[in-house]
């Protein structure tokens, strides 16, 4: 944190089924600025460039360019974020993520620039980030639970904020905690498929305050335990059945109609676990289309 910095981000909007810009303070949490300004942009928020489009707005092409300014200053201004939350001391850290949400093909990273007293500086960005996610698999993998490391949350869901694990105010996190069910069963879990951009359901393991593990599979490579809602079966209703069980289970599970198989955890079988279901934003919010993408979420921080 520094006094009247700003730092422009210069990208372009992404085939994708959803992205956004955020600020976290040094706490990784979100906050407003000294005006109120809250510290995140969703796609359909940002305004264009002159002479491009946001595809999230209107019926065009992806790719059309913008730019957003974190700064300490961002009343009535557009396309702005605020740096850090009142009575932030010189030098704390803060955090800018860029989400991308299943993209299709490649996708840039923002241009990064730090102004102040007059001077640009362009920063670099991890050249690894700049190719696609196609090749990885699952959810984001942070939880959201906000009881308290070492505290098992309602058995029932309940809605949890993330303070502290760099939450996306896109999402709605309902989250409830469970133990390993006994051999020889399953968790069955049923709901009905929200209208949102995005949903998915993770089972995480509870600790640390909590992580999805990437559970081997006999033939090789990996399952992160996570079910998008492109991987989720749904009935002629739009309801979904998951069953959480262990890797011998799988293919019993996956043998009956309309059911969904979630893998626990395989990194402790017998530990408590945190089972999560993303909801993001309403598909009202989306006028132009729904870009439909291949991949999970990427990120940028500076």
């Amino acid at each position: 944190m520094r006094k009247h910095l700003a730092i422009e981000l210069d990208g372009r909007f992404p085939d994708a089924r959803y992205a956004s810009v955020a600020t976290y303070d040094a706490h990784r949490s979100s906050f407003t600025g000294l005006d109120g300004t809250p510290s995140a942009l969703t796609d359909h928020q940002l305004l264009p460039d002159q002479g491009s489009g946001n595809p999230y707005r209107q019926p065009v092409r992806p790719g059309g360019k913008f730019t957003v300014t974190v700064t300490d200053t961002p009343a009535g201004r557009t396309n702005v974020l605020p740096l850090a939350p009142a009575g932030t001391p010189e030098g704390a850290e803060g955090t800018a993520v860029y989400r991308i949400y299943l993209p299709h093909g490649t996708f840039r990273l923002p241009k990064v620039t730090f102004v102040q007293g007059g001077h640009r500086v362009r920063v670099g960005t991890c050249a690894d980030a700049l190719s696609s996610a196609a090749s990885a698999v699952g959810a984001p993998s942070w939880t959201t639970s906000s009881a308290g490391e070492g505290t098992p949350p309602p058995s029932a869901f309940s809605r949890s904020g993330g303070a502290g694990l760099y939450p996306n105010p896109g999402n709605a996190y309902p989250s409830t905690g469970f133990d390993a069910p006994p051999a020889g069963q399953v968790l069955v879990v049923r709901g009905k498929a929200a209208q949102v951009r995005y949903w998915s359901v993770c089972d995480n393991l509870w600790w640390g305050p909590g992580e999805v593990a990437a559970n081997p599979l006999p033939g090789g490579g990996v399952d992160p335990g996570c079910r998008a809602d492109f991987d989720t079966r749904l009935s002629p209703a739009g309801t979904y059945t998951y069953a959480v069980g262990t890797e011998e289970q799988r293919a019993a599970v996956e043998r009956v109609p309309g059911v969904t198989f979630l893998p626990l955890s395989s990194a402790a079988p017998t530990a408590r676990h945190l089972l999560i279901l993303r909801n993001m934003v309403a598909r009202s919010r989306l006028r132009g289309g729904d870009p439909a993408g291949s991949g999970p979420e990427g990120c940028l921080e500076s």
